[in-house]
């Protein structure tokens, strides 16, 4: 019975697992509703935040930006590193406008959600007119991030499914396919992570 009952905690686990990186890359990859394509005309950067293990390990950084349209309207959009110096001059110019298209996410960070809403409550940045709402952000990079936690998730899945079958039929397997396997999940954690922040 106990042998049972573990067994269906792992299966549960694995299809939890499943359907948080499968299935939610699936749904931001296909997610129509929320897609943006805008013409923007300006951006600088108001946040960074810096991701870490514990505070001990980093294992990345985020960078949100406020950009405006061709239409006056301001958006908070998560890009890249530079990504407001490599596109826009430092002059407002709307023949120099660049074309993004991004998925609306909601800020889950609640401390980040916090930090960049009393940033745009300053009152240089009050009046500013922002069709969504400061918990909302349009991610430039969703199709990276989608597909790095779509793969990462069915390497994790087939990783814990092959130690799972190994174990099952008592397979004995060298000391070098043991290092394979492990910096293989390494491998895949690290994407994970990095597809998460």
């Amino acid at each position: 019975m106990k042998k049972i009952l573990k067994s269906t905690f792992l299966v549960l686990l694995l299809a939890a697992f499943l359907a948080y990186t499968i299935v939610f890359s699936i749904i931001d990859l296909t997610n129509k509703k929320d897609r943006h394509t805008l013409n923007m005309v300006y951006a600088f950067e108001i946040l960074e935040v810096e991701h870490s293990i514990n505070g001990l390990i980093p294992f990345g950084k985020d960078h949100y930006y406020l950009g405006m349209d061709n239409k006056e309207n301001t958006y908070l959009i998560k890009a890249p590193k530079n990504w407001d110096t490599d596109n826009f001059c430092a002059d407002r110019n709307e023949n120099n406008t660049v074309k993004i298209t991004a998925l609306a996410k909601k800020i889950s960070d609640f401390e980040v959600s916090r930090e960049i809403e009393s940033q745009l409550n300053s009152a240089e940045l009050s009046s500013l007119t922002m069709p969504l709402s400061f918990s909302m952000c349009l991610n430039i990079s969703y199709v990276k991030d989608s597909v790095l936690k779509l793969v990462s998730g069915i390497l994790l899945i087939a990783l814990a499914l092959a130690a799972i079958i190994a174990r099952r039929k008592n397979i004995q397997v060298s000391g070098i396919v043991v290092k394979i396997y492990a910096a293989l999940f390494m491998v895949c954690l690290i994407l994970m992570l990095i597809s998460l922040r």
